[in-house]
């Protein structure tokens, strides 16, 4: 008798020790959260690392200003605003963690969701359609993160800005100061010879006037 209840005691810790598998919907569930968060990461860092460069041609000697990857130096500015957000986002992550603790919410939450909406954008939206809207900032992250890896690959390879790389220069510059842009806009609106000289000017003056 002794023997069947140890057997019994035996069995229930066997079972207990058994990890339990999570399902495999929770599991997809927690690889869309860590991607949706890289794609946040990402969009900023597609947004800040051409602005950074571009401020630091604009301010700092020719010879200082470079690529992020080789440039000897750079303002703080913009490295300093990632900083900040970048702690932002791991206080959104301790105060999400906390309404899930004190509303008790366990695994029934969406990926990404960070329990914060100031501007009440989806306050009192379905589930559909908080959906549809990381669907969105889940496809925008995933350009995003490609964005980076090109930058990263752009600049290891030629060593020079991302405004300085010519297939990029549509992208990142005024479309005015691009070459091929600045001939077709000289081609158009540039059908008459101005005069050279301040008498010959006030005379086309006059005869445009009459």
């Amino acid at each position: 008798m002794v023997n069947s209840r140890n057997d019994d005691n035996n069995k229930d810790q066997d079972a207990s020790a058994v990890p339990v598998s999570r399902p495999k919907a929770l599991i997809l569930r927690d690889y869309r959260e860590a991607e949706i968060r890289h794609g946040r990461l990402a969009m900023l860092a597609a947004m800040f690392w051409p602005l950074q460069e571009m401020l630091d041609q604009f301010v700092l000697e020719p010879d200082q200003a470079g690529p992020l990857l080789y440039g000897p130096v750079t303002l703080p500015y913009f490295p300093l605003l990632m900083t900040f957000i970048l702690l932002n986002l791991g206080y959104l992550d301790i105060y999400s963690q906390a309404i899930k603790d004190r509303d008790s919410i366990g695994e029934a939450f969406l990926p990404g969701d960070c329990f914060w909406d100031p501007l009440k954008i989806l306050e009192g939206a379905p589930d559909s359609m908080k959906r549809n809207m990381q669907e969105r900032e889940l496809f925008n992250g995933r350009v995003a993160m490609l964005a980076v890896a090109a930058f990263i690959w752009e600049e290891a390879i030629t060593h020079l800005p991302l405004m300085d790389i010519g297939d990029n220069e549509l992208l990142l510059k005024p479309a005015y100061e691009v070459p091929y842009i600045q001939e077709w806009l000289d081609s158009q609106f540039s059908s008459f010879d101005a005069p050279s000289d301040q008498a010959s000017l006030e005379q086309f003056m006059d005869n445009s006037l009459e």
